[in-house]
């Protein structure tokens, strides 16, 4: 986290603000390095606007369940907030990807004065009601990771586009084995839309190939123990009949990544997956996988924190600006699997240069 943070400083020349424990409920005084990043950024308000206080600002976050995906959240929502000059995050995550889990943990969160909380909620269609019913209550919400069930009162999704990063992992998988072979698609719960979209931009690509059959698609990949025994099974019934495999699941990735790493005999499968675990960055590194599609949970922690401050300012989001905003697939291949986090940053912060078009601005401004 201590790379991120470092390499955040130097692409956005901002500074740190001195919130670290959120306590304070008037704004100190802005630094010189501050005030660079106000003249950046000056339509967006350093610390609190006339009226407000810190109290204003006390931002949660909340993702659907325990998963590697949401590490990078609380470092680069941090660093949002030290710009901004507001409070650092509460973080309230459930074990378990179950609804009244997270329900829970959310009323923990509105319980302790949070007035806005980005969240990927557990279940899509429980969510969306719990969603409404906190911004009925005037809590601002911002969602990211994957959409609740729409239409929401969330002000926006930031999410990547599942069905583009699939139909890219996919081609780069074909490419990969000379535009001619059997290809295997695998990714997670077959309840999760998520799922039925990246099966779908996986077999968009292999249609585009005469040369190329889709094999089999296997899904209900969801969990550290499914996914070895599903991925296993797969390869020790097929694996001499596959020739590219794209893993659209993160313990779907983890799991082809563990079996490519420990067994020579798959060596001739180009395989893709998703995101960036251990064993898959281990798996590029030598030479077992091509490459992963990392999704931008950088992206998605920072722009929600500034979106949130822009809300408790004024700020409106227009109409006709989309529910989900599109955050970002980026291959993760051999050549920039040292130095995938600056890459990812800096296309966030390329994000960050236009966002304020998506809104309107506070009355008076």
């Amino acid at each position: 986290m201590k790379k991120i943070i470092v390499v955040l400083l130097i692409i956005a020349l901002a500074g740190t603000a001195l919130y670290a424990n959120g306590n304070s409920d008037t704004q100190s005084e802005t630094t010189g390095s501050d005030r660079e990043f106000v003249e950046k950024y000056p339509e967006i308000a350093y610390g609190p606007v006339d009226g407000k206080s810190m109290k204003d600002y006390k931002f949660g976050f909340s993702f659907g369940g325990i998963a590697d995906y949401a590490n990078p959240v609380e470092g680069m929502a941090n660093m949002a907030a030290s710009e901004l000059g507001i409070p650092d995050i509460t973080i309230q995550t459930p074990q378990n990807w179950v609804q009244n889990e997270q329900n829970q943990k959310l009323d923990g969160l509105i319980a302790s004065g949070m007035k806005g909380i980005f969240m990927m909620t557990s279940e899509p269609t429980a969510g969306n009601e719990q969603i409404n019913k906190m911004v009925d209550a005037g809590i601002f919400i911002v969602t990211m990771g994957g959409p609740p069930a729409l239409p929401s009162k969330s002000t926006l999704t930031l999410a990547t586009d599942v069905y583009q990063s699939a139909y890219d992992a996919t081609i780069i998988v074909i490419e990969a084995i000379g535009k001619k072979g059997n290809v295997v698609g695998l990714s997670g719960s077959l309840n999760d839309t998520n799922t039925q979209k990246r099966f779908k931009g996986i077999e968009d690509a292999c249609a585009n190939y005469p040369d190329v059959t889709l094999l089999q698609l296997v899904g209900d990949i969801s969990s550290a123990e499914s996914s070895m025994t599903k991925v296993g099974d797969l390869l020790a019934a097929r694996g001499s009949e596959i020739d590219g495999l794209v893993a659209m699941d993160y313990y779907a990735a983890f799991a082809t990544a563990a079996y490519m790493l420990e067994n020579d005999n798959y060596d001739h499968i180009k395989a893709v997956g998703i995101d960036s675990d251990d064993k898959v960055i281990e798996a590029i590194k030598a030479g077992k996988m091509v490459g992963t599609m990392s999704q931008n949970p950088w992206a998605q922690a920072y722009i929600s924190m500034y979106t949130l401050k822009m809300l408790a300012d004024g700020w409106t989001y227009k109409d006709g600006q989309p529910a989900v905003v599109d955050s970002g697939s980026y291959l993760i291949d051999a050549s920039t699997v040292d130095d995938y986090e600056p890459m990812v940053i800096g296309e966030t912060m390329k994000m960050m240069q236009t966002w304020t078009d998506r809104f309107d601005p506070p009355a008076g401004r």
